[in-house]
């Protein structure tokens, strides 16, 4: 009997060692080999084939810091993604620091890769960083706050930009941006809060975020740095030089890039003041008139005529992702297509117009659009591309290297520190500067829709729903038992 029991403990004791190291293996084998599933109807966490071919490719880690607690609202799409990410290449490695519980680490990573708001994902690649903040990763729905409800996130973009994020690490090249000073042009230094202020310092830490080196530079020597990708022009309020003005014709000839924000620059007598740089845009297909944008139906509260606020974004490279935005433009300028490669960027509903009558406007009389002014929609934005004829011709047989980019702005207030938060004017900035340096086709990834699924129940259906809760399951276990019990009794 006890030989029985000896052999009945063994056999036990084996089994139960059997079972501990088949679930061990089999765990082993499912955390190497497994298959992940998306269930959600708008697959909202598969990978696209463009970003799984460029993270297969990766030569060199990339380290992804997740500054996030588990209860933001995008925490689990951004867990569940980044796993995805993790699962395509091994070069990406993964941390998540939780603000309320590691303020210490949060703190000095913070203070290591510049991030100065919550919510944010940190992508890092040797001494190169990008981070992605959570406004840029939704398109957020704010219709129901006139109810008293909050906004709801109506599709996530989180693989759009984490890819993105991945891709101007990894480029080879660090397109380098020169902004033009010496005529009264916005500075790049940080903003002092006046009112008369007009800092860059929020654009170029954009900029750089997105790897591109920004610097200053003076073209009175007739001259264009040979390493320059892009020369941006902000806001100048005196006239260039002929020198400067053909230093700039000539950088564009052999294929540069080239930003211009012009403001209106209104004398006392009404007249505009001109900076050379009007004639030099004419040649290149952007006509810029000598009014001033209102649009009455776009006004922006407590503020003149000349402040409005624009939703009309033709498609375009430059203008993706500023759908359901606005951008705020305080004193803007007209501009006019005049090449057939020009495309309107920004532009004011069909109730707008440039008006001409500028003297009415410096004296805060009203104003109606007539015979004289530009009728609306009037453009606020224009890029062009390829024109390497000065007649207007383009030419589809020039090389990459010859054909120029140039966007053209009528407002440069929207880029300085006091207005680039605003809206979607550092979207509609960051992205005229990524379509000057060739990045607009790097992603193409459309944002998911978030499913919004909802259960709504009639009163019948929530009474049923009560009896089969709290009577009819509990009363079958009940009965259940007593027939249990009375079998076994009898």
């Amino acid at each position: 009997m006890r030989k029985q029991a000896v052999r009945y403990t063994i056999s036990g004791v084996v089994a139960v060692v059997l079972v501990i190291a088949l679930t061990i293996m089999a765990n082993w084998l499912a955390g190497r080999r497994y298959v992940r599933a998306d269930w959600t109807s708008t697959q909202l966490y598969t990978l696209s084939e463009k970003t799984e071919n460029i993270i297969s490719d990766l030569g060199e880690e990339i380290r992804i810091i997740v500054f996030m607690t588990p209860a933001t609202s995008m925490f689990d799409q951004v867990h569940e993604l980044l796993e995805r990410y993790k699962a395509v290449s091994d070069k990406i490695t993964v941390e998540y620091i939780d603000p309320d519980k590691e303020p210490l680490k949060t703190r000095q990573l913070a203070e290591q890769f510049g991030v100065q708001v919550a919510d944010t994902v940190v992508f890092a690649f040797g001494d190169r960083t990008k981070y992605v903040t959570s406004d840029q990763m939704a398109e957020m729905d704010y219709s129901g706050m006139q109810y008293g409800q909050g906004p709801t996130m109506r599709a996530f973009k989180g693989e759009e930009q984490f890819t993105s994020a991945i891709l101007s690490l990894v480029a080879p090249d660090v397109p380098k941006v020169y902004f033009v000073t010496g005529h009264g042009e916005a500075s790049t230094a940080a903003s002092t809060g006046g009112a008369g202020d007009r800092g860059l310092s929020v654009l170029t830490d954009a900029l750089k975020r997105d790897n591109m080196d920004a610097n200053d530079v003076s073209l009175l020597s007739g001259e264009v740095p040979e390493d320059a990708d892009v020369i941006a022009i902000i806001g100048p309020t005196r006239a260039y030089t002929e020198a400067e003005i053909a230093a700039l014709g000539a950088f564009l000839d052999r294929g540069g890039r080239m930003l211009v924000a012009l403001d209106p620059l209104i004398d006392t007598d009404g007249t505009m003041r001109s900076t050379r740089l009007e004639a030099l845009l004419a040649d290149r297909g952007v006509i810029v008139h000598d009014d001033l944008v209102v649009d009455p139906s776009r006004r922006l509260p407590f503020y003149d005529l000349s402040a409005v606020y624009l939703e009309d974004f033709p498609s375009h490279p430059v203008t993706q992702g500023l759908e359901g935005f606005a951008v705020l433009f305080t004193v803007a300028r007209s501009l006019a297509a005049d090449v057939g490669s020009a495309a309107v960027l920004v532009q004011t509903s069909d109730e707008g117009w440039g008006e001409t009558n500028l003297g009415m406007l410096l004296r805060g009389e009203p104003v109606a659009v007539d015979d004289d002014d530009h009728p609306g929609p009037a453009a606020v934005g224009i890029a062009v591309e390829r024109l390497t004829d000065i007649g207007g011709d383009i030419s589809d047989e020039a090389g990459d290297d010859e054909n120029y980019r140039l966007v053209v702005f009528g407002d440069s207030d929207f880029l300085t520190d006091l207005d680039i938060a605003n809206a979607g004017n550092a979207i509609l900035a960051t992205n005229a500067f990524n379509w000057l340096v060739a990045r607009e086709d790097l992603v193409g990834i459309p944002p998911r829709d978030v499913e919004q699924v909802s259960l709504f129940l009639t009163q019948q259906q929530m009474r049923n729903l009560l009896l089969l809760v709290l009577i009819a399951m509990p009363g079958a276990a009940i009965l259940a038992g007593i027939l249990v019990w009375r079998r076994r009794r009898h």
